[in-house]
């Protein structure tokens, strides 16, 4: 395999690799949304309420032990196999000592959350701790030279099983058991497919073990505090709500998420390695971050204020109307998540730079100010302030985010807004346009009605944010950034339509 990579045309290299995780990312969500409709007729809000716990108890878990393995084989400069072989050998060790711990606890666990029903989903999710272990590193050696095709495939292959699975186990058990078996065999998937048509098999190695030690130590301190602030939401209102506001609460964010993270999330994997591969040269990776920041916001907020407008539709299309005290959580967490992408990329900016101690830093600052906020919240006895408190949450990260890629790359604390104020400015006007026009929902209308209904007005939204947008940056005077990164992908896509009609004639 090759374990070198080449620093030339990153950008391309950058936005190829983000087309092929995009089409991923495009598979899993069409799946997850056919879950998500198919389940969300035929699970309770309790069903969901048990399986996010769970699905949040492994996570923690993973959290709690992961020595970030595939983030230094990505960051770092020089590696061989012997790399790859401790890799595996600490994720294989991790995953199979996590998984008995769990299997062990996880009553004790099951009590302190008030919830029987988990210990049982617990014991039998613990398996994917095990099968996360197995991956092969050696995989992530197409990840470090950006490449994602053989990801693409991966994650598809994974996501179609998972989903199946999850469907077929939902229409025999009507229960939470369907989306414990989509997760089994989603993973189990995953783990395989890092094997298949990869040269290069791990073998049980220590060699490198310090390397990972001293890479990965204030990375998993700073994975620790961040997955708790992340989700220590559905802890608070699993614990002291009960499991029906849990699920309300997780369809809702679903809903807000489901395409904001999915259409900008390829852009922030891909740009990882491309970063780490420019990071000694300064004034390079500075350009580079500006410019991919850009981007990211300009296709994540007319995705984030149109799911808030449209929130009850959504609801209401995708999931039906019993789940519509959740539209308050998509209203707030729609847009909220869409501004956050503002500085998406500092982690990646980080690992480039191998700032890891300052990582932790950040990641126990935000933690420290948020917890309290949060006990606050849950202390009204009320999901609607626990949103609040995690709105409140992701403006702090997103403000201490920028404050941390001003340190790294010697930017402005400011540079986010002025490469991306045309993005805020024609989302606002999005937002106040769509918003003027009247809205005809009736729950108790067809999906296929509801549909056709919101249409319009998605499509003025659109076209709204299309014309603010390129007459900001036409006034600005056609600066560099989203709108000629537009302009030319889809200067591309029509020289590869042209070329696909004059060989079809």
């Amino acid at each position: 395999m090759k374990f070198e990579r080449s620093e030339e045309n990153i950008g391309n290299r950058v936005f190829k690799g983000a087309l092929f995780v995009a089409g991923g990312r495009f598979v899993l969500r069409l799946f997850s949304l056919v879950n998500l409709v198919v389940l969300g007729r035929l699970l309770a809000p309790e069903d969901y309420g048990v399986a996010s716990l769970a699905i949040v108890v492994i996570g923690f878990m993973q959290v709690l032990s992961d020595m970030r393995v595939n983030s230094a084989l990505i960051a770092m400069r020089e590696i061989d196999e012997r790399h790859i072989d401790t890799g595996f050998t600490i994720n294989m060790l991790r995953g199979l000592l996590i998984a008995a711990l769990l299997f062990i606890f996880a009553g004790p666990i099951a009590d302190y959350m008030n919830e029987p029903k988990l210990e049982d989903v617990l014991r039998v999710i613990s398996v994917v701790l095990i099968f996360d272990g197995a991956r092969n590193p050696a995989f992530t050696m197409y990840q470090r030279n950006i490449d994602f095709s053989k990801e693409f495939r991966r994650r598809v292959a994974a996501t179609i099983l998972g989903s199946i699975a999850a469907i077929v186990f939902a229409v025999l058990t009507k229960s939470y058991w369907a989306i414990v078996a989509g997760t089994l065999f989603g993973r189990f998937t995953e783990a395989a497919f890092s094997y298949w048509k990869i040269p290069y098999k791990p073998r049980i190695s220590f060699r490198e073990w310090k390397v990972f030690v001293s890479f990965g130590g204030w990375l998993t301190l700073s994975g620790i505090l961040s997955y708790f602030t992340q989700t220590i939401p559905q802890l608070l209102i699993g614990k002291y709500l009960g499991a029906s506001p849990l699920g309300y609460f997780t369809i809702g964010r679903d809903v807000a998420q489901v395409a904001t993270r999915e259409l900008t999330g390829p852009l922030v994997v891909a740009i990882t390695p491309g970063l780490s591969a420019i990071a000694h040269n300064t004034q390079r990776l500075r350009t580079a971050y500006r410019k991919a920041q850009a981007v990211i916001l300009g296709i994540a907020m007319p995705i984030g204020v149109g799911t808030a407008l449209m929130a009850k539709e959504l609801i209401a299309v995708l999931v039906g109307a019993k789940w519509l005290p959740a539209t308050d959580v998509i209203v707030w967490l729609g847009p909220t998540l869409a501004f956050t992408m503002i500085a998406s990329a500092t982690d990646g900016l980080a690992m480039a730079k191998m700032a890891t101690r300052a990582m932790f830093n950040r990641a126990l600052f935000v933690a420290v100010v948020s917890t309290p906020v949060f006990g606050l919240a849950i202390w009204q006895g009320d999901m609607i302030t626990v949103v609040y408190a995690l709105v409140f949450r992701m403006f702090l990260q997103t403000a201490v985010n920028m404050y941390f890629a001003k340190t790294l790359i010697g930017d402005s604390f400011f540079s986010p807004f002025t490469s991306s104020w045309r993005s805020l400015i024609a989302a606002a006007a999005m937002a106040a346009i769509v918003s003027a026009v009247p809205a005809s929902f009736t729950p108790s209308d067809p999906e296929y009605v509801v549909l056709l209904e919101m249409m319009p007005r998605v499509l003025l939204g659109a076209a709204v944010y299309v014309l603010a947008h390129f007459v900001l940056w036409r006034l600005a005077g056609r600066p560099d950034g989203f709108e000629t990164k537009m302009l030319e992908v889809s200067g591309i896509a029509l020289g590869k339509l042209r070329r696909f009609r004059r060989t079809a004639n």
